[in-house]
């Protein structure tokens, strides 16, 4: 009993509670009217087929898996409230005042942040209560259950206590309300922002440095972003992970004691309240602006490094002064560029030895007889949790999916060749260096020692010279039975095999007997294992495509049908499904060119200009034309009349044509 009264002060808690009451009361309000009475007024107008929708909705404000104007809300308030609540730090005349009451420090402190939780805590209190009377008198009783609203109370009480407590910590380091607010957002941000800041300027100076996704991470685990995450009730793993935000926030309160006992007065009204800490926050500010203008330097001007250097020199300079400015509070700060310069020489020493590579991390290729196994895809998170982790029953746990893994194997590659060929590939990339062009790729050893060696880099399948190294990968039948669908198939387990042609519409042909899934299925591998490179990489499209349920999945698998399956096609027309579902030329009645300009600003035009044919040897050449990929080129739209259906697809007009389509193409420009 002695502990609690020397501990707590009622007349010091009394005195918060009457001067900030005003704030308790704006957020009940605004949680009241955000969410008990806009439920109430959803399920008072409902429709019998909006039921599923307003459910849908009620329960995902209340696990806090929408992001609303409540997140919002729990973000903002606390961190104002721990502001508000100790403003009297950072008043000269306030803190010397309420310091010269006959009160320890302890019982200021620890009497200032209960008052301050107390009233954080009494506005989702009260809307608990107010949606438990009408979960039994309204209509919402149908929509709310108890555990939903305990389980709400609870999450609001966690995440007000959690940005309190920092709040709070942050409020004994600095003299300023403002600061305290600013970087109380700033270090809930720092890690991650620094990590991408970071990440991206690695990637211009060490050539195949990979980028390691972090959305998962600070989804799952990072309070901020929690808060925001529609997911992450669903984890196993969140109970342990509420558990230890809640003994950290209470670190934070009893380090934040700890700092105000030992804080001096004269300090309000400082950036920093402690001068220990003025190199840390000089430099600090000094690094992460010049992350910060490196970036966007860099970003700017299409990834140039002398832009990347230029973003540094100039960010970072006024990163220092504005530092020493807001430290000193004085402009008069020029003097002090002695401490910039010995920055400068630290990074320009960092900088000259990634450029020289010292650590030898751009030429670390390993040897074949060192390697497991290699992951040669786009997709981090799929390596991630498949091979380091162990565990893609997580990974399909966010994605929906428990089928995930199975029908998307990554492509970890074992064979001895594919592993030299990859290792290859990787010295090709490494002399050539290019960074621009193509696409970007993964190259992730498992090395037999259990380390991992993790490179990004751009390539290019249309290049010959990167080429010559993909098509053996490529080509290999352990890359094809990873990568395509139609090489896994069990005819045992297919329930129904449709083939459809997009463009025909007509109605697709379900194959369901035995014998013709068996066929089918023999087939499309025969064809996967005879599809070379250039089959493989073209960028053709494929309108056939043939749709594969199975017995024990609810989605099904989708297969394009190439030019070159001629083997496939033939089986088809000796069948007589063919004719069936395929287009026809006899089908396209007639076909109408139209400029995409035209068609894109056709509301502003009268008449967008078009060019009819029906000629049949015109009509089958733009049929067989490949279409345009060039989106930002001045191509043509070629409409389909196909009976009882339109199909368009676009074309160049710098494609190689004969005389008559030119013709065409040509009066379509007078016309316009």
């Amino acid at each position: 009993m002695t502990f609690k009264i020397s501990l707590f002060n009622k007349t010091l808690i009394l005195s918060d509670l009457k001067r900030f009451w005003w704030v308790s009361a704006l957020y009940t309000l605004a949680l009241m009217a955000y969410i008990p009475f806009s439920h109430l007024m959803k399920a008072m107008g409902m429709e019998v087929q909006n039921i599923t929708w307003i459910q849908d909705t009620i329960d995902r404000m209340l696990s806090f898996s929408q992001d609303d104007v409540q997140a919002i809300l729990i973000c903002t308030v606390p961190v104002l409230m721990a502001a508000l609540i100790f403003r009297y730090l950072q008043v000269d005349k306030s803190a010397v005042m309420m310091h010269s009451l006959p009160i320890k420090r302890s019982s200021h402190y620890a009497s200032h942040c209960l008052a301050g939780f107390i009233l954080l805590i009494i506005p989702a209190v009260l809307n608990s209560l107010i949606m438990i009377l009408l979960d039994y008198f309204t209509v919402l009783g149908s929509f709310y259950t108890l555990p939903k609203i305990v389980t709400w109370l609870g999450l609001n009480i966690f995440f007000c206590l959690f940005f309190y407590s920092i709040a709070v910590l942050v409020g004994m380091f600095t003299g300023s309300s403002v600061a305290q607010i600013v970087f109380t957002y700033i270090i809930q941000i720092l890690p991650i922002g620094i990590y991408v800041l970071l990440k991206f300027s690695l990637e211009q100076l060490l050539f195949g440095f990979g980028e390691v996704p972090y959305s998962l991470f600070i989804e799952d685990k990072y309070p901020l972003f929690l808060l925001f995450n529609s997911a992450f009730l669903r984890n196993p793993h969140m109970a342990g992970w509420l558990l230890a935000y809640i003994l950290t926030a209470a670190a934070f309160l009893v380090l934040g004691w700890f700092v105000y006992k030992h804080r001096r007065l004269e300090t309000a009204g400082d950036i920093i309240a402690f001068p220990a800490f003025y190199p840390a926050f000089k430099y600090g500010m000094t690094f992460c602006l010049m992350l910060v203008g490196g970036t966007y330097f860099c970003g700017a001007s299409r990834q140039s490094l002398p832009m990347l250097i230029l973003g540094y020199v100039i960010a970072s300079a006024l990163g220092y002064f504005v530092a020493e400015i807001l430290i000193h509070k004085s402009f008069r700060v020029l003097h002090l560029y002695k401490g910039y310069l010995y920055y400068a020489l630290v990074i320009v020493i960092l900088l000259g030895g990634l450029s020289l590579d010292v650590s030898g991390f751009v030429k670390r290729v390993p040897s074949p007889e060192e390697v497991e196994k290699v992951y040669f895809g786009y997709n981090y998170n799929d390596w991630f949790y498949f091979e380091k982790e162990k565990n893609p029953e997580f990974l399909e746990s966010r994605y929906q999916d428990s089928g995930y893994f199975e029908d998307n194997p990554p492509i970890l590659l074992e064979s001895q060749e594919n592993i030299a060929g990859v290792i290859e590939l990787q010295k090709h990339l490494i002399k050539e260096r290019k960074r621009e062009a193509g696409s970007s790729r993964y190259i992730i050893y498992t090395l037999k020692n259990g380390d991992y060696i993790l490179r990004q880099y751009n390539i290019n399948e249309a290049d010959q010279s990167d080429a010559a190294f993909l098509k053996p990968i490529y080509e290999s039948l352990e890359y094809k039975k990873l990568k395509f669908p139609a090489m896994r198939l069990v005819p045992e387990d297919i329930k129904l095999m449709s083939v459809r042609d997009d463009r025909s519409g007509k109605q697709p042909v379900n194959l369901t007997g035995t014998k013709d899934i068996r066929e089918l299925t023999e087939l499309l591998k025969n064809e996967g294992i005879k599809m070379s490179y250039e089959d493989m990489t073209s960028s053709r499209d494929s309108y056939m495509r043939i749709s594969v349920l199975e017995n024990n999945k609810r989605n099904e698998q989708n297969i394009l049908v190439q030019s070159s399956f001629t083997s496939l096609l033939n089986w088809l027309k000796d069948k007589g499904y063919y004719d069936q579902f395929a287009l026809h030329l006899e089908d396209i009645e007639s076909v109408e060119l139209e400029k995409v300009e035209d068609r894109a600003y056709s509301d502003n035009a009268a008449t967008p200009s078009r060019v009819t044919i029906n000629e049949r040897e015109v009509i089958e050449e733009l049929l067989n034309i490949d279409p345009s990929t060039n989106y930002i080129s001045n191509d043509v739209s070629a409409r389909f009349n196909i009976r009882n259906h339109v199909w368009s697809k676009r074309v160049s007009l710098e494609a190689g044509v004969s005389p008559k389509l030119k013709g065409y193409f040509a009066e379509l420009e007078k016309d316009n």
